[in-house]
């Protein structure tokens, strides 16, 4: 099993986080098994090597070829028992609408294949990407892609992404007070353009990051109990951090981290 992450040229990494490639070669006796939790981030994800299943609501199913994970605040898992290669886009909370011009809330939770969002140019897109033989040539295709896609922001729109950045570097631990005194715009006004960008409000956005956020203090920091994480993630005790965590895996912490996620989490 293999994981790589490639930076993105500085031209459009305010929309791209990064992009990563996995490939693993499974089978029955040896299941390939992933929890995908609650996050702010959404993913285009492409199956150049198609084999990954889908497990929502107790039933399984094929997981689309090619298409958009975007933001959610809950879980499914992800199997395969064969040969998979994925090729992924890792992107911005608030991308979605600056790239595609949809509000992200109207996406929250549903995983779409590339040509509902896109039609015949997400057709295309697909067909290029599947035909490339290595991964540089996907990133120079989907670098390409975005950069056509850039458009000038409004003022308005930029403090809102200040804002979510803020937050995000605060790892979701921000009063709105401190959010607000950084916009020109009501509190209203300000809570519904957030919700366009990201998908939620900024309450619960706050929640979901401090979460995520959680998942790499425990994979990348030597803490020694479940309480140490939580108050080193900012939740108020143990609890605190439990509830949260069966709400966004649909598992207590305990049980999400015995499965180990760890080759996924880099800070």
């Amino acid at each position: 099993m293999e994981y790589e992450r490639i930076h993105p040229k500085s031209s459009i990494n305010h929309l791209v986080q990064f992009f990563w490639n996995f490939e693993g070669d499974f089978s029955e006796t040896s299941l390939y098994n992933h929890s995908s939790v609650a996050s702010i981030y959404p993913k285009l994800a492409f199956q150049y090597i198609s084999g990954m299943k889908i497990m929502e609501n107790g039933e399984h199913d094929k997981l689309f070829v090619s298409g958009f994970q975007p933001q959610t605040n809950v879980s499914y898992q992800l199997s395969a028992n064969q040969k998979v290669g994925v090729f992924g886009v890792y992107l911005q909370p608030y991308a979605i609408p600056l790239l595609f011009n949809i509000p992200a809330h109207e996406i929250t939770n549903h995983n779409i294949e590339i040509t509902e969002l896109l039609g015949k140019e997400g057709a295309f897109l697909e067909e290029k990407i599947l035909n490339c033989t290595n991964i540089q040539q996907r990133v120079d295709i989907i670098t390409r892609f975005i950069e056509n896609r850039i458009d000038t922001w409004s003022p308005n729109v930029k403090n809102t992404i200040s804002a979510v950045r803020y937050l995000i570097l605060n790892d979701g631990n921000a009063k709105m007070q401190e959010l607000l005194e950084t916009q020109f715009l009501s509190q209203r006004q300000f809570e519904r353009n957030f919700k366009i960008l990201t998908g939620f409000s900024p309450k619960y956005f706050s929640r979901i990051v401090r979460f995520e956020q959680s998942i790499i203090n425990a994979y990348c920091h030597q803490l020694s109990s479940l309480t140490e994480l939580a108050l080193y993630s900012g939740y108020f005790d143990q609890a605190h951090m439990i509830r949260e965590y069966r709400e966004f895996t649909g598992k207590k912490p305990s049980t999400y981290f015995s499965e180990d996620q760890s080759l996924f989490v880099k800070e």
